[in-house]
């Protein structure tokens, strides 16, 4: 067979794997009360190039039917909004409302605010950011965590009433770009002891309080396709201590996930959800699928379904469990029309592009679902509340 009908064959199966089929995966046949059914996504950026779209809506046309079918979806937005201050991309990013307001309508309804630009215009601007989301919580209910008042407040989760469920959220970053962040950003330094010994206490004292623990923590490497030794023991130590879901975010690559069993409960690490909406691949050549900066276009939707499982705690709540985790791909194409929109992978190459363009989505193809389909080997983590043997 030719070169060329390997590639028409590739997009024959693409096209039929990457449409409609995917929605409905992770999805179950068990009742709103005894399930979720949650999605979690990467960094939502502000580059340049996305911010002078005219209509922001379209940047989530491909993923908009996951996000209105599942309970609850959940995005990182990696940049402040302040008003007073002109939109601005990469170094030191300030969005604006019109582009968070897409994302909301586009699905989202948890943002995590946390991270490493979450400070990159000072105390102005991320106290200008709270009160957007604040307001964005009013008008149209949703949910955001990872700022603070300054006032060195103690972190605490966002309480989410959901279907029967009381859903504990909490955001923090490991990492800040500027100093004197800590007093209005959940800043946890993963390598201070002490640090991690009080958050970690935290967590166990919440996970004794709500029926399901989300904690979202942007840390790790970035571009590492593998979670480095020390941001993984973190999250395995906070799934010890309680969280049942660890979402991580940073690297702007895709990571494995990973199941954890504690006792007969499954708790989850995602340990890197990649970029979500994001313009690093706009210099991408397509002779390099496998270079550094080719993995920032790829991306996931990690659709989780928790169930209420057999075992209870002390005070008589279920134990919830990770049920299922599914993964539909997308991936962006630097469209001179469409600008840089996820996709999936199957309607990228039904378009009219160049040999090598197909072949360079072949390969990205390949690799996301390779690494997607290979989770890290599930592992046992006995919970540190738990009688010794």
């Amino acid at each position: 067979m030719t070169k060329s009908g390997v590639i028409t064959v590739l997009v024959v199966l693409l096209t039929a794997s990457a449409l409609p089929a995917d929605p409905v995966s992770g999805g179950g046949a068990s009742t709103p009360a005894e399930s979720l059914l949650l999605t979690f996504a990467g960094d939502i950026m502000h580059h340049d190039l996305n911010a002078r779209m005219d209509d922001y809506d379209r940047l989530y046309d491909a993923v908009r039917p996951y996000l209105h079918e599942d309970s609850l979806s959940f995005a990182n937005i990696e940049f402040p909004v302040d008003p007073d201050r002109e939109p601005s991309g990469y170094p030191l990013f300030n969005g604006t409302a019109e582009y968070v307001e897409a994302a909301v309508r586009g699905g989202f309804d948890v943002f995590s605010l946390a991270n490493n630009h979450s400070f990159d215009w000072g105390a102005r601007s991320a106290a200008a950011t709270a009160r957007l989301f604040s307001l964005l919580s009013a008008e149209s209910g949703t949910y955001h965590n990872g700022l603070r008042d300054g006032q060195e407040a103690a972190i605490i989760p966002t309480v989410i009433h959901h279907d029967g469920w009381t859903i504990a959220f909490v955001s923090i970053t490991t990492i800040c770009n500027a100093g004197g962040s800590s007093r209005f950003i959940h800043l946890v330094d993963h390598t201070d002891a002490p640090a991690v010994e009080g958050f970690l206490a935290r967590i166990s004292q919440w996970d004794a309080e709500f029926d399901l623990l989300v904690v979202s923590v942007h840390a790790g490497i970035e571009y590492a396709t593998r979670p480095d030794p020390v941001k993984a023991r973190f999250f395995r130590d906070l799934v010890a201590h309680g969280a049942d879901i660890v979402w991580g975010h940073h690297p702007h690559v895709l990571q494995p996930w990973e199941s954890v069993a504690t006792g007969s409960a499954k708790k989850l690490i995602l340990h890197s959800t990649g970029n979500f909406i994001s313009a690093q691949r706009r210099y991408q050549q397509p002779f390099l699928p496998l270079g550094r900066w080719a993995p920032t276009g790829d991306t996931a939707l990690f659709r989780v379904t928790v169930t209420r499982g057999s075992e209870s705690d002390l005070s008589g709540r279920a134990q919830p469990t990770i049920a299922q985790v599914s993964t539909p791909i997308f991936t962006v194409h630097n469209d001179p029309i469409h600008g840089m929109i996820p996709k999936t992978f199957g309607a990228v190459l039904t378009e009219p592009l160049p040999l090598i363009w197909r072949a360079f989505y072949a390969a990205r193809y390949a690799s996301t679902r390779s690494l997607l389909n290979a989770p890290l080997v599930s592992i046992t983590v006995r919970p540190v509340n738990a009688p010794r043997p």
